[in-house]
């Protein structure tokens, strides 16, 4: 993984005595400010290796909600199999408390030995902090395309972890169904960005090219969306290995 830092330039006004015959304004200077970026290798795409918090929407606003930033985890890519062509890249952001106090018997252990730890992963899937899931894409797809991926992936594991639920699949579905609303577009263009917190008490806050979808109190679907990366069964394997290669860092 590549590290570098990308200028934000904010400009600030310095001032003076006002302008005399014989003085001269001070002009604007602009001050370079540096965010830290990681590089996913296939895409070239650069990600902040820490990012503010999508908070739900009922605390946007509110003083003392935490955690005001999420941690860089990992960056991987998703590829279409059969034509090997990327299609987007995603990464995992963590909240970086909560990851040092559930995970911590993991520290000092290679981001290799972690990548292959089916107890770590079923930890980092059922630990209570915020993780938020982002991807951007690497070329335009047509938006059905990927609903129709997310169906396919989300519905079985939804229904799995509902099975114990004594209430029909539609009701058992609804959330996914609201869900797939969320993507009324024709096409993700190349470097759209979609945006996924699953929140601590089941909240799944949902962005799409930066403009923010109804929350959803949706434990079941938060897990699936998770599970799609993380778990026994993940789209990428080596993709899967990928999002934790930062953890070693952050544990120290």
């Amino acid at each position: 993984m590549l590290f570098s830092t990308a200028p934000l330039l904010l400009a600030f006004t310095l001032s003076g005595p006002a302008p005399t015959a014989t003085t001269v304004p001070v002009a604007s200077t602009p001050i370079v400010q540096e965010v830290a970026t990681a590089k996913e290798g296939e895409s070239g795409h650069r990600y902040p290796v820490t990012v503010p918090s999508t908070l739900k929407s009922d605390e946007t606003g509110k003083e003392g909600v935490k955690p005001l930033t999420l941690d860089l985890l990992g960056l991987a890519i998703r590829e279409k199999t059969i034509f090997n062509v990327n299609v987007y890249s995603y990464v995992l952001y963590v909240d970086q408390a909560t990851v040092k106090a559930d995970l911590g018997k993991w520290k000092g252990q290679s981001a290799k030995a972690l990548g292959k730890d089916d107890s770590l992963f079923y930890k980092l899937l059922s630990q209570s902090g915020t993780k938020e899931i982002r991807m951007r894409f690497c070329r335009n797809v047509d938006a059905d395309d990927i609903v129709d991926a997310f169906e396919g992936s989300l519905k079985p594991r939804i229904l799995a972890l509902k099975k114990a639920e004594k209430t029909g699949e539609a009701a058992k579905l609804a959330n996914l169904n609201t869900f797939r609303k969320f993507f009324s577009l024709d096409k993700l263009k190349t470097g759209n960005e979609l945006r996924f917190t699953w929140h601590p008490d089941g909240t799944l806050s949902t962005v799409v090219n930066g403009v923010r979808k109804k929350d959803l109190m949706a434990p079941a679907l938060c897990k699936a969306m998770f599970d799609v990366y993380l778990g026994g069964k993940p789209i990428s394997k080596s993709g899967k290995k990928k999002l934790v290669k930062r953890l070693p860092e952050i544990l120290k």
